[in-house]
């Protein structure tokens, strides 16, 4: 019983923080190695203008 204490810190402190440093590595990569075509680019870029153009009349008020 008196063992669970160092296993427990073990557990958080180091399997935890590796776990999440490779669900962020993984991420990371997979999110570089995603495919953009032109329509998808163009469609991105349209939201994001029509979102900045929404925020501008909110705050225009």
């Amino acid at each position: 019983m008196d063992d669970q204490g160092g296993m427990l810190w073990f557990l958080i402190n180091v399997v935890f923080v590796v776990v999440l440093g490779a669900a962020i590595a993984w991420g990371t990569m997979r999110w570089r190695r995603r495919r953009t075509d032109a329509a998808a680019r163009a469609e991105r870029d349209r939201a994001t203008v029509q979102s900045y153009r929404d925020s501008d009349q909110n705050t225009a008020r």
